[in-house]
This record gives C-alpha cells, structure tokens and sequence, in this order.
C-alpha cells in the first residue's frame, strides 16, 4: 500500500484496537475458559473500540470434559468514502480442563466455525493523485477447523494466562469486485494473551474484567504477496485488542 494509506491505518489500528490488515477474514479471539470442576459455567461478552461484539459461553458437564459455543458480529456501515467492514461468525468446540494446582489450569479445546464477511475500501483515496485510487470490494463465506492449548496463573485477585490456536480456514466463497479470487484456504497461528481482574470478597465476587491481545497471520505469508495484492490483503497479520466482562454464574450463591 501507499506509505500515506498505511500510515492511516496503523493511526485506526491504535486508536480501534481492532484492525490491522485489509483482510476480509478477522478471526475470534481463542478461549480459556476458568473451569475447575463439574457444573461449573463461564460466559464472556467482548467489545472491540471499532463496533465489533464477541461472546462465549462454556460449560463443563462433567469433570475434565469442556464444551463452548462463541459467536462474533460487527455489523459496518458505510462512511463518506464509503469505506466498510461487516463480518457475523460463529463456532463450537469440545475439549478438557485439568486443574494442575490451586493457581495453576491447564486445557485445550478442538472445534468447527464458519461466517461471512464482506469489506470495501479504496487504496489510495488519501492519495493527491486521483488515478492512484484502487477500489477493493471483498465478498467471504468462510469456515474452519481448529485446535488450542491454554495455561493460565489464578492469583488471589488477577488470573493471567496463554492461548495458542492453530486454524485452518477454508473459503467456499472469495470474490473481489465480484471476481473469483484464487484462495481455497490458509492456515492461521493465533496466539492470545490474556488478564483478568476480580475481588472475591466485592460486592460482585461472580464477575470479572478481562483485557486480551491476540495476534493472527498466515502461516504461508511473505513478502513475495506484495506483487498479488488481494492475497497480500488477505493474509496480512492482524492484531486484535478487547475488553471484556467475564461472569461465572455458578457462583451466584457462593461467596469464597
């Protein structure tokens, strides 16, 4: 991209905390759900500075044994330069817990997801040159296989902890300006790091404030995909920042 484009974009980047590519693909955050035992549930609801929505829930139906459903929306509208980026997805995964000490969790999870996005822009519009301008206007349907590994440290009031996903997304449908792009899939590293914040003895002993960073790139990225512009926009890194509520419903009645 022009140095004066990308310039803009990174200033969005640290003024949203959201994007950091053109891409059409923005992945949702990996999970750690803070489970220790049977019957014990998590729901997470996550806001990004750029309009885009995450929650989660998990539960454990029995010991060691997972279950969480998790669902992404940022329903973009058009500016003045008509610049946009809509993207609804969901997914579903199983997996297992193992509390390794009072502190310490240790899990991983494996699962399905799919969604739709579509994403309009104009490269070079902050250009002087009006011939400069290149109209992009992607089209995705999307979907994905994955499979994670977190730890994380519980302390008497902050939980910090480690997310690696790996992701391999396929696209039954691509299109840029209407026209087929040669992309059938591309696997993703994605990596979170994660800090929650709780007072036991509050007013809220059920609930915590979470701040998570995560990463995401293509495994197959190089510079070479400079000269194909689109897969240079799909495959760029992204990172990604949320604030989030966590709430630990089996622990309305109990009080540490």
């Amino acid at each position: 991209m022009k140095y004066s484009l990308r310039t803009h974009k990174y200033l969005g980047l640290a003024s949203t905390g959201l994007l950091a590519s053109c891409s059409v693909y923005t992945p949702l955050q990996p999970s750690a759900p803070m489970l220790r035992d049977k019957g014990q549930a998590e729901v997470v609801g996550s806001v990004f500075l750029a309009k885009r929505l995450e929650g989660s829930i998990a539960y454990s139906p029995m010991r060691h044994v997972l279950v969480r459903a998790a669902g992404g929306l940022r329903p973009g509208k058009a500016d003045t330069t008509r610049r946009y980026f809509r993207l609804q997805q969901f997914e579903a995964s199983a997996g297992t817990y193992w509390p390794l000490s009072e502190q310490w969790l240790a899990g991983g999870l494996g699962g399905y997801g799919r969604g739709n996005s579509s994403r309009r822009f104009n490269e070079g519009e902050f250009e002087s040159v009006a011939d400069t301008i290149t109209p992009y206007h992607y089209e995705a349907r999307f979907r994905k296989l994955f499979g994670e590994v977190f730890a994380a440290y519980e302390g008497e009031r902050t939980t910090m902890g480690v997310t690696y996903r790996l992701s391999q997304v396929w696209f039954p449908t691509l299109t840029n300006n209407g026209l087929p792009i040669n992309l059938k899939r591309m696997t993703r590293n994605e990596p979170m790091f994660f800090v929650r914040y709780w007072d036991r003895q509050g007013v809220f002993p059920w609930a915590q404030l979470q701040l998570a960073v995560s990463a995401s790139w293509s495994t197959d990225y190089t510079k070479k995909d400079v000269y194909k512009k689109t897969l240079s926009h799909l495959k760029e890194p992204q990172v990604l920042t949320s604030l989030g509520l966590v709430i630990y419903p089996h622990r309305f009645k109990k009080r540490d």
